[in-house]
């Protein structure tokens, strides 16, 4: 929290944020951290019969492809016609067929971070959000560039427990000089 003065530079607020520095809580330092993956996917319905022909036209090339420098096993003969066949029949009535798109099954997992943090100077009204972290590495043209997530933290209370809005008990026992412990049950006391 306290290097936060230095990163204003690199957070631009009316500009698109850099590629490869995420400054993930800027301005919001965290009083808790949790990282978690989300499955995302995408399923596009309703889509150009062009688009369907294209697809089923590129997956019947590569199997050609493929044909060129091996023979096609048997199922590979059998996709290839079930593709031919597929495409005469869609480009003839498309729309008896219903179609989507979807990378569902490439199950890529996006790393996110969870983070509480104060909305007010007075340490009081605490707030949640959830943001997509960079993947650490991008390769572009052959060459690997690291990215940064840079996550800013408040060294007084990452480590403690905050209570939730409507538990701030603890907020108020603190300002109990004396606490007499006994047992279970301890007494707080202050002057008036």
């Amino acid at each position: 929290m306290e290097f936060m003065k230095d990163y204003k530079p690199f957070f631009p607020a009316d500009k698109a944020p850099y590629k490869n520095l995420k400054l993930v809580n800027f301005n919001k330092p965290a009083i808790s951290l949790s990282f978690f993956s989300k499955h995302k996917y995408t399923v596009k319905r309703d889509n150009d019969p062009e688009a369907i022909l294209l697809h089923l036209k590129n997956h019947r090339e590569e199997l050609f492809e493929c044909s060129l420098f091996k023979p096609l096993d048997s199922e590979q003969e059998k996709q290839l016609r079930q593709i031919d066949e597929l495409f005469r029949n869609y480009r003839a009535n498309p729309d008896s067929y219903q179609t989507c798109f979807s990378n569902y099954y490439h199950y890529y997992r996006y790393w996110y971070c969870s983070y509480r943090y104060f909305e007010d100077s007075a340490n009081t009204k605490a707030d949640s959000e959830s943001v997509h972290l960079l993947k650490h590495t991008e390769r572009i043209k052959g060459q690997v560039h690291e990215r940064l997530n840079i996550i800013f933290i408040d060294m007084n209370y990452i480590t403690q427990p905050i209570p939730y809005d409507n538990k701030l008990v603890d907020r108020e026992l603190e300002t109990y000089p004396i606490q007499i412990k006994q047992g279970t049950t301890t007494l707080f006391i202050k002057k008036m």
